[in-house]
């Protein structure tokens, strides 16, 4: 066959290759490629080296061999070659893409990049007659993006750090084992770094599987928990650092650096005694195996891989004049508040030097400080909102705030100042917004420095409201919002004087209507609960809400039919009874996530068992395209195999400005049913609506963390 019969061929294979590329990239969030095309992806690492090295070669010869040029149809196979090769790399690479084997900017820079490279190589073809000049321009350009993008793929292969320079190892003492110190924090963590995080960490996550801090070991991958396997058997991370190293499982990969015999020792022996991450290096004895290899081992220096504790109860910093408060469940950011100034104690603000990397807001407003408190609250560096109102400081002595890292907000609202002196504080200053008030400076003055500093947003004003301060929120003390039977409610305000007011029907309470807290009370319904703190001469505080779920039956059984998304597991089924609520954050690993599928389930009892209704808990937060369930489809069966429907419910659509956080959606089955298997379809958007914009006509995500039975 010709050279030019060739080139016909491939030149007629680029024209149905690259607009399939394009439309594979445009629509690339939508394919979900069957197993066979997934496996076709695989070949992308395998086949890119070519059009990487043909590429260069290209470039140097446009750059540098134009007055010795092959034959034309030489030219035009060679070109030809590598436009196809470039284009099938690039749709193995999308293919190879969609089985969640990385997250980040990385993939979608090589993908772009991959695609530039194709349609640069197949517009090569047509350069031919270009001028030389023009020729050597397209040739740099084509050169920096294969450099670029072959680049990024080795950082997806390898790790972010593939191509750094090698820093020195730095000196270790071999006697670092201390008795505080734990055997994953020790041996483990070490090893894992060294190993697994090229692959396994924050910047790559293959199979859905970081190892890169304890959190994220206890969660698993998209093959679940690593940790422990069947009862008498080994744990999946066991198993694949065990494999034969030809296995395509085998882990670290066959390429990568392999662990040592006395490195699958420790690993193996960790997870034999549970995975435990909180085994400290003492309670071993000294003649155990894993305690004489931690003692010698030599694995890579040791990074921060201090397991975080448990928060601190913040009980001893409140009082009637001091309220600490984490920003929200699970957070370790803190929130506190100041009260009635003629009680100032400034002991109790040197207290909070215990949590001080974890104070986020300080209201101080109406406080007598001094520059001594000063000292202690440049203390709080991880601050970010302070509240310096009326606290009669001169502004000189503010001074040191400026040297808060993280300070954006700054309330000094009853301070006085001069042009000067305010002028001087701005100088340097990093805060993002400040807000004052004085009856020294004139608003012409203030505008001058308004617009002398134009990153500060200096807002002008006298928000002190004649000294009226918010009372803080009061607490729900009744932790569990799951109601078997009953619950008792205790409502607490640790400011004395306080009335707590509260509605069970899901109305805002009132000073006045509503019910007056003086006892504890009882829950045995589904309720909303919503309380409020109010006191003579102070503004009332926020609403603090709560809602209880009222769960009478717990199944035998239960089944996912149909797997969440990898990143959104939870603990799998026993997401859905385990009674563990992700309430208002969506951050949480307490939820199960689909978006390309509905959530399918089956609960099963050991015998019949009659219910009236189904609750799914579900989140909901339309600006992040987690959307209201759209129905819920019941059947029933009494073998397991037969089911027969029973009821199909519907739920409206979100608007746009619906309020976020955790809701209920009711499937109510009609009166006597009565089966031993019940099967549920709950169904996801699959088009969002045209306010989504550009994610308009795409599926939504639903969150659900828990069904109760009734």
């Amino acid at each position: 066959m010709s050279e030019k019969k060739i080139y016909n061929i491939l030149e007629l294979c680029l024209w149905v290759l690259n607009p399939l590329l394009i439309i594979l990239a445009i629509y690339n969030q939508a394919i979900q490629p069957g197993l066979f095309l997934q496996w076709i992806g695989k070949f992308h690492p395998l086949v890119l080296h070519f059009p990487i090295v043909f590429g260069i070669l290209i470039s140097v010869y446009f750059l540098f061999f134009q007055n010795r040029r092959f034959p034309l149809n030489t030219e035009n196979l060679l070109l030809a070659i590598n436009a196809v090769l470039a284009s099938g790399v690039a749709i193995c690479g999308l293919l190879l893409s969609k089985q969640n084997a990385y997250d980040g900017d990385l993939i979608s820079f090589h993908k772009w990049g991959g695609i530039a490279i194709s349609l640069i190589s197949w517009g090569l073809l047509y350069s031919l007659n270009f001028k030389i000049t023009h020729k050597k321009y397209l040739a740099v350009i084509f050169l920096l993006i294969v450099t670029g993008s072959a680049h990024k793929g080795a950082q997806l292969t390898h790790g972010v750090n593939a191509l750094s320079f090698p820093e020195p190892a730095e000196a270790e003492n071999k006697n670092t084992t201390t008795s505080h110190l734990t055997l994953y924090e020790s041996a483990v963590a070490p090893i894992l770094a060294s190993k697994c995080i090229s692959c396994h960490g924050a910047d790559k996550i293959k199979g859905g599987l970081q190892l890169n801090n304890p959190e994220n070991i206890r969660k698993g991958g998209k093959d679940g928990n690593i940790l422990k396997g069947e009862p008498n058997g080994a744990s999946l991370f066991s198993e694949r650092i065990h494999m034969p190293l030809n296995d395509e499982k085998h882990m670290p990969p066959d390429g990568k650096m392999q662990l040592t015999s006395e490195e699958m020792t420790i690993i193996s022996g960790w997870l034999k005694a549970g995975g435990n991450f909180n085994l400290k290096l003492n309670e071993l004895q000294k003649e155990d195996t894993l305690y004489l290899l931690t003692n010698k081992s030599e694995t890579a220096p040791k990074q921060n891989f201090i397991a975080k504790n448990n928060l601190p109860d913040l009980k001893e910093f409140n009082s009637n004049y001091c309220t600490t408060n984490y920003l929200f469940s699970g957070s370790d950011e803190v929130e506190v508040n100041f009260f009635q100034g003629a009680f100032y104690n400034p002991e109790n603000l040197k207290k909070l030097e215990k949590i001080k990397n974890g104070i986020i807001n300080l209201n101080m407003q109406g406080m007598p400080l001094k520059k001594e408190d000063l000292d202690v609250i440049v203390q709080f560096k991880n601050i970010q909102n302070l509240n310096l109102n009326g606290t009669k400081l001169d502004i000189t002595a503010l001074e040191v705030l400026k040297s808060l890292p993280n300070l954006k907000t700054l309330s000094i609202c009853g301070i006085e100042f001069d042009e000067v002196a305010l002028n001087k504080f701005l100088d340097k200053a990093k805060f993002a917004e400040l807000n004052v008030w004085t009856r020294n400076g004139t608003q012409k003055q203030l505008q001058k420095l308004i617009l002398k500093y134009p990153a500060i947003r200096i807002v002008v004003g006298d928000n002190l409201e004649d000294q009226v301060m918010k009372i803080s929120n009061p607490t729900i003390e009744q932790d569990s919002l799951i109601i078997p039977n009953h619950v008792d409610i205790k409502l607490k305000h640790l400011l004395k004087g306080v009335v707590i007011r509260y509605t069970t029907d899901g109305s805002d309470p009132d000073s006045i209507k509503s019910p007056e807290y003086k006892e504890n009370f009882r829950l045995s319904q589904n309720t909303v609960l919503k309380i409020k703190a109010y006191r003579t001469g102070w503004k009332s505080s926020d609403i603090v809400q709560r809602t209880y779920y009222k769960s009478e039956i717990h199944p035998d059984s239960i089944f996912l039919l149909s797997q969440p998304d990898p990143k959104h597991r939870g603990n799998g089924s026993k997401t859905l009874i385990d009674y563990d609520l992700g309430e208002n954050n969506r951050y949480t690993d307490k939820w199960l996530g689909y978006q390309n599928s509905n959530m399918d389930l089956v609960i099963g009892f050991n015998q019949i068992k009659p219910l009236n209704s189904v609750y799914f808990n579900a989140y909901v937060e339309t600006g992040a395209e987690i959307f209201p369930i759209a129905s819920i489809a019941a059947q029933g069966s009494n073998d397991g195999k037969l089911f027969k429907r029973i009821a199909d419910t519907k739920f409206p659509l979100a608007q746009k400005n619906d309020p976020s956080g955790a809701k209920t959606f009711t499937c109510d089955f009609p009166k006597g049913t009565a089966y031993k298997f019940y099967k549920f379809s709950v169904s996801n958007v699959k088009k969002m609506p045209v306010w989504k914009g550009d994610r308009k006509g795409k599926a939504a995500w639903i969150f659900v963390d828990e069904i109760f039975l009734n």
